[in-house]
């Protein structure tokens, strides 16, 4: 995926209509009709306040005012789904052109730009996919949905703030009795993810170049952390995922083990201690804590 390190310009769209629930001069009302005007999805024939182009538009020698509005409303629509294939290129390919287009034009309709910046702009899609009332362009929705999930993390994870990461320098002299209050503070650039498919395998063979098909459903844990400028996504064990889980939510290290009991069941208390001391050095020596406090 291409990291983003830079805003997006985008249409502030809605702030000229938020300004101007009340447009009290010529300019303001123009304002507002254009926004109206090339907002309008592009399933409607003709854009909302058509009766009113040649009134406010200056016709050209090809096309008349109307025509020059649907150039704009065109434009709106294209640059929205360009940004929506730079977050989703995996969605885009799961799903095809065709698809992935009208699904990116019932998103739009649904959110329209809201901001100068289009950094934001996407993350509403995998509720969307989820969660949209009316019937969608995706032949399975649950699927797509855990897909733009992965993909919108990586987004938020691109753009997080950096930090100082936590070492194991120096974790050799702290005390036994004081690990069991320590508190592990995730790095900023960090999401941990539960899906109901096999996303990051999925992903990474889209990432490979290889042939790809939608998978059957099966349960998945992943953390999508960044490393200096770079991404990566490690899958998780249920067991690991319910410690991390508890972790990241500002659990001490004793409680967090405690809530993950169960996920132990198989293993002795020297072979569970053994596998969260590795999981332990994996997490930190991979930069995925800021910092761990000590009560």
């Amino acid at each position: 995926m291409t990291s983003r390190v830079g805003p997006r310009t985008g249409h502030s769209i809605a702030v000229i209509l938020s300004e101007a629930k009340d447009p009290t001069d010529a300019i303001r009302a123009s304002q507002v009709w254009f926004a109206r005007a090339i907002t309008t999805p592009e399933s409607e024939p003709q854009p909302e306040g058509a009766a009113e182009a040649e009134r406010r538009l200056v016709s050209g020698p090809r096309m008349n005012a109307l025509e020059r509005l649907e150039v704009y409303r065109r434009a709106y629509h294209r640059r929205l789904i360009e940004c929506l294939a730079d977050d989703y290129p995996a969605v885009r390919h799961a799903l095809g052109v065709a698809a992935f287009d009208a699904l990116c034009r019932a998103y739009i309709a649904r959110h329209p730009s809201g901001g100068p910046s289009l950094n934001a702009y996407g993350r509403s899609m995998a509720e969307f996919c989820r969660s949209h009332p009316t019937p969608l362009p995706v032949p399975n929705r649950a699927f797509a949905a855990d897909l733009a999930s992965l993909e919108w993390a990586i987004v938020e994870v691109i753009h997080s703030a950096a930090t100082e990461r936590a070492t194991l320098d120096g974790l050799n002299d702290v005390p036994l009795e004081r690990w069991a209050a320590a508190r592990l503070v995730p790095t900023p650039a960090l999401r941990l993810l539960r899906f109901d498919y096999p996303i990051n395998a999925y992903f990474q063979a889209f990432a490979d170049g290889e042939r790809t098909s939608i998978p059957a459903p099966a349960a998945s844990r992943v953390v999508v952390y960044r490393q200096g400028p770079k991404v990566w996504r490690m899958d998780l064990s249920e067991p690991m995922f319910a410690v991390f889980e508890s972790l990241a939510a500002g659990t001490s290290l004793e409680a967090s083990l405690e809530r993950a009991a169960g996920s132990f069941a198989a293993d002795d208390e020297g072979a569970a201690v053994r596998r969260v001391a590795g999981w332990f050095r994996e997490w930190v020596a991979s930069g995925l804590f800021a910092r761990i406090d000590f009560a």
